[in-house]
This record gives structure tokens, C-alpha cells and sequence, in this order.
């Protein structure tokens, strides 16, 4: 196989065939490599704080991380030490690198930031390097996002993982494959050039000019003349504003705070978010009811900050105290066949 895969680039394969990772690293990127090494040092019994300062003062994901690992594995033994948790893949030329593996329980986990992602390939690929490595026909794997305080479990036997690590690998290695827009373009070594993606940034902006007259009316008729065009549009337009759009103003923004001139354009100041300290907050709450406190300080909380309070506190949340609110609808993108 000419083409390296690794077991972490397969979320992104299923999504674009010729998907290839960018070199550098970002903030984001060392924040969630920074959480990740002090959870797998935290199980491991080592100490916390040579993290501290790349992390930050936030450790409520390093301590969901943890209390979920510990969960996880009952008792058993966890291994996080990363020079025993590589993943050898059969059909995969590169390793990949777990997090945290209970084989007692027969599970693997990783642990994420950021936003919510479809790991599922990923994680089915480190299942079956586990079951290779330990003689097993099932294992469970567990995508910890710790910033949303969640997880997402799966299961996989033997084949089912064979089968599909062997799926997403002939897609990125068939020579038919074609670049698939998609959430991982801009992680992409090929995005600036990506025909693809700059075929539906054009797309986008081709749209208004060819509008016929001179009014927002007539570019909007264009645009809703069809589901199609409806569609296509918010699609690429969506892409332009992403990948075009909100760059540009980066380096707008660069140019006037250097000194530069922008016509049309200039910057403001606005004052910070006003707040009160905790010592004036119990001061004026002297002599009233806690419910009086907690409805003047909103009344609610979400479910992950309920959950986080009572576990900072050493107490079991009520889960028949959680409620859920009416039901909402949003726009969701999806493959187009």
C-alpha cells in the first residue's frame, strides 16, 4: 500500500479518500495534547503539575478524564503509559497511539477535545489491534470528550472491525478516489488547492453577480428558485464564509492594529464584561434563604454543571431532579449522494 494511514486519519478517510494531514500543530491542538498527558500521568500516579501551566486553572476535563477512566475499568488496572499503548493495526503501515486500555474490562479509550467528532473509525481500528493482541472476539471502546463531559461508547466484535478498518482503507487507496468536501478540509495539507473546495467557494460568490437586476430581492429569487439551488447555495456559501470570509477578517484585523489605513473599516474599543467577586456576593447574601441565593443567581443549571457541583461536593446528583426542555430543530449538513 503506497499510501500511509495511520488508525488517527481514518475518521477523516471516511470522510475524503484524499485526505492528508497538514504539518504544525495549533493551540487547541497542544491544549488537548497537554489533557491528555496529564490525565494518563494522574491514573499513572504521577504528579499533576508540570501541566498546570500549559493547561491552565479550567482542570474540571483532566478531573472527568480521570474520575471516567477509574469508572470505566472497576477497580481493574488501567494503562496509560504511552510506550505500552501502541496500536498496530492489521492493513495500517503507521501505529496509532490509545490513550488508555483496561484489558481486564476489554476496553480502549481516548480521550478528546474540542468539539464533538465522529471518532467511531478510529476507535474501531485501536478495538481490533486490542483483539489481535489479546486473543479476543469482542472489545468496547470509549471516545471520552472531556470538555463536554460525555461519552461515547461502542462495541465491536472481530470481524465487524476487520471488515470495517478494511472498508474506509480501499476508499483511500482506490485509484478512483476524488476529494469529498467536508468539517476536516481545513486540517488538510491539499486545501488551498483542493479543486473541490475552491470549486464551491466560486460557486458561492458566482451566485450573487449572475442574479438578474440591481436588488437583494432578485439575488434571494435566484437563490430559492429550487431546493437545489437553495441547498447548493447555503452549502458553499457556508464554505466561502469559513474558509475565505473569517481568514480575511483575521488579516483585516492584523493590518489596522498595525497601523495600516483599511477604508471602510476601523477599530473600536468595548469594554470588558462587568462582574461582581465571590466576597461581594456573600456579603449581600447575609440573612436571606439559599433559594433566594440560588434564583438570583439564575436558578438553573445545565446537567453538566449540576453533575459537576455534586460531585465537587461529594454528593450523588438526583438524576429524577435532571429535566429536559422542549425540543428544538437546527439545520444539520449532510452527504450528498
Amino acid at each position: 500500500m503506497s499510501k500511509e494511514i495511520s488508525p488517527s486519519t481514518l475518521p477523516k478517510l471516511a470522510e475524503c479518500a484524499l485526505f492528508e494531514g497538514a504539518s504544525g500543530t495549533s493551540a487547541a491542538a497542544e491544549r488537548g495534547t497537554a489533557i491528555d498527558i496529564a490525565i494518563r500521568n494522574l491514573i499513572a500516579g504521577n504528579e499533576l503539575e508540570p501541566m498546570a501551566n500549559v493547561v491552565g486553572f479550567d482542570f474540571s476535563p483532566i478531573d472527568f478524564g480521570v474520575k471516567q477512566l477509574k469508572r470505566l475499568a472497576r477497580n481493574s488496572f488501567i494503562e496509560t503509559r504511552e510506550e505500552y499503548l501502541a496500536m498496530a493495526v492489521p492493513g495500517l503501515s503507521k501505529l496509532g497511539t490509545a490513550d488508555a486500555v483496561c484489558k481486564e474490562q476489554k476496553w480502549v479509550a481516548d480521550i478528546k477535545t474540542g468539539q464533538v467528532r465522529d471518532y467511531r473509525n478510529q476507535l474501531m481500528a485501536y478495538s481490533l489491534a486490542c483483539m489481535e493482541d489479546n486473543f479476543e472476539m469482542s472489545w468496547t471502546a470509549h471516545v471520552i470528550y472531556v470538555d463536554q463531559s460525555m461519552i461515547r461508547s461502542y462495541e465491536f466484535t472481530y470481524e465487524e472491525a476487520k471488515q470495517g478498518t478494511q472498508r474506509v482503507i480501499d476508499r483511500a487507496t482506490s485509484a478512483e478516489a476524488k476529494p469529498t468536501p467536508s468539517e476536516y478540509c481545513s486540517w488538510c495539507k491539499h486545501f488551498n488547492n483542493c479543486h473541490a473546495i475552491v470549486r464551491q467557494a466560486e460557486s458561492a460568490i458566482a451566485l450573487i453577480p449572475e442574479a438578474t437586476g440591481n436588488s437583494i430581492e432578485a439575488i434571494k429569487d435566484r437563490i430559492l428558485a429550487t431546493p437545489e439551488s437553495l441547498g447548493s447555495f447555503i452549502r458553499e456559501w457556508k464554505l466561502a464564509e469559513k474558509e475565505i470570509a473569517e481568514p480575511l477578517l483575521g488579516h483585516l484585523k492584523s493590518r489596522l492594529e498595525s497601523g495600516d489605513e483599511v477604508a471602510g473599516w476601523k477599530l473600536t474599543s468595548v469594554s470588558g464584561r462587568r462582574f461582581v467577586e465571590t466576597e461581594a456576593i456573600a456579603k449581600a447574601a447575609q440573612g436571606i434563604s439559599k433559594e433566594t441565593l440560588i434564583l438570583a443567581m439564575g436558578g438553573k443549571l445545565s446537567e453538566k454543571s449540576y453533575t459537576e457541583f455534586c460531585a465537587n461536593n461529594g454528593v450523588d446528583p438526583d438524576t429524577t431532579a435532571i429535566k429536559a426542555g422542549s425540543p428544538t430543530t437546527q439545520l444539520r449538513q449532510t452527504k450528498i449522494k
